[in-house]
């Protein structure tokens, strides 16, 4: 039914790089959610005032929120697919993120509401009323919700929209919430329980709580998430792929919405090397990052001399003293600096944000101990950073 769709209505589907095809994917997506969660909220909120149910009536307001969603998430396409203008020179595609963050607003305050409606409906609880034909077409509408979970997933992970996947989640949801309000029915017909007010209250803070996992989500990419490791590692592979290249560091990506990225990193390459033949290095190095990765990328250059074997030998001892810690503890940019009494190691030290000051302090201590047994002219320099990958 989803490949049928996406056929049906998407010329050239496949090509999914494409920022109109993306949008169109983004627009499928939308209409369906629209259409798909107003019949649905049409028949569990007549099922719901037929059969006197606040748990169904929540569940019905449910859909409707997420009909709205798809349609602030349809908004949030339109507006993200805007090209780059003098004011926003990369692009609107944060819009998209923007999008999510209303609808995780309103998805909290439609719960919040039947959280007070169900509060007062176990205070004073009212007889609701059961029939087969409500099971059948709440089963039903199980279906439907199960169906649009996995077509927004299929078409959120094809063209990476954090916005579909975040309504593909929350169908699933729907799932286990309407297949709660079927249990309450049964419970009622079988043993007389009315559980309705109850499974009611656990409709709305389940609704409450979607609405803030869907905020944090959300917000994250807007106040800048540390780099995926795949994605670095994918950096690096191409980095370190050519010869003139022997260390990469201090990986950054700046999100701007799906698809569009800035990267900046540190390539590291021997000093002998005539620099033309390094820039021409560094030249293939983004051109490829930019035609493999999507990401605008800009490196620094970190000539290394690699002819300087005592440096060779206190970088072994310094990892020898980090493989004692913690596997994820790194260093880069090495430089020996020849001074009259003293010979300076200057390095970069990267440290885990889990890393305690008591353990850094014990750590630069060790460091500079294990390097001194070498030499005791050797003074190690550090400068402290933190990890910018996951």
């Amino acid at each position: 039914m989803t490949t049928l769709l996406i056929k049906l209505f998407i010329k050239d589907y496949k090509n999914i790089k494409d920022e109109n095809i993306r949008k169109k994917y983004g627009e499928l997506g939308s209409f369906v959610g629209i259409g798909s969660n107003i019949v649905l909220f049409i028949i569990k909120f007549l099922i719901g005032v037929f059969i006197n149910s606040v748990a169904i009536m929540a569940d019905s307001f449910n859909n409707l929120s997420d009909s709205l969603s798809s349609i602030i998430t349809l908004i949030g396409f339109k507006l993200g697919a805007k090209p780059a203008d003098e004011e926003h020179p990369f692009g609107h595609g944060r819009m998209e993120y923007i999008s999510g963050l209303v609808v995780s607003f309103i998805i909290m305050l439609i719960g919040f509401e039947f959280l007070k409606t169900s509060f007062f409906k176990i205070i004073n609880p009212e007889n609701i009323s059961f029939s087969y034909l409500t099971i059948f077409i709440l089963l039903i509408t199980v279906m439907v919700k199960i169906w649009q979970a996995l077509f927004n997933k299929k078409i959120g992970i094809l063209i990476n929209s954090h916005s579909l996947i975040a309504t593909a989640t929350d169908s699933r949801n729907d799932v286990i919430v309407t297949s709660v309000t079927i249990l309450s029915l049964v419970i009622f017909k079988i043993f007389g329980l009315n559980l309705d007010g109850y499974l009611g209250l656990f409709v709305a803070l389940f609704l409450m709580y979607s609405g803030f996992n869907l905020a944090k989500e959300t917000l994250s990419p807007l106040l800048g998430e540390a780099i995926d490791n795949e994605l670095a590692e994918k950096i690096k592979s191409i980095a370190l792929s050519y010869d003139e290249v022997i260390g990469v560091h201090d990986i950054l990506v700046h999100n701007y919405g799906p698809n569009k990225s800035m990267a900046s990193l540190h390539v590291e390459v021997p000093n002998n090397i005539d620099i033309n033949i390094s820039h021409e290095t560094i030249d293939l190095i983004e051109k490829r990052v930019q035609e493999e990765l999507n990401i605008f990328l800009t490196i620094h250059m970190d000539p290394i001399n690699i002819d300087d074997k005592r440096i060779n030998i206190i970088v072994d001892t310094i990892k020898n003293v980090l493989n004692q810690y913690d596997e994820d503890l790194d260093t880069h940019d090495h430089r020996l600096v020849d001074g009259k009494n003293n010979i300076n190691f200057i390095f970069d030290l990267v440290i885990p944000y889990n890393f305690s000051k008591e353990k850094e302090t014990k750590l630069i201590r060790d460091i500079k101990n294990s390097v001194m047994n070498l030499d005791k002219r050797y003074k190690c320099i550090i400068n402290i950073e933190k990890s910018f990958i996951k």
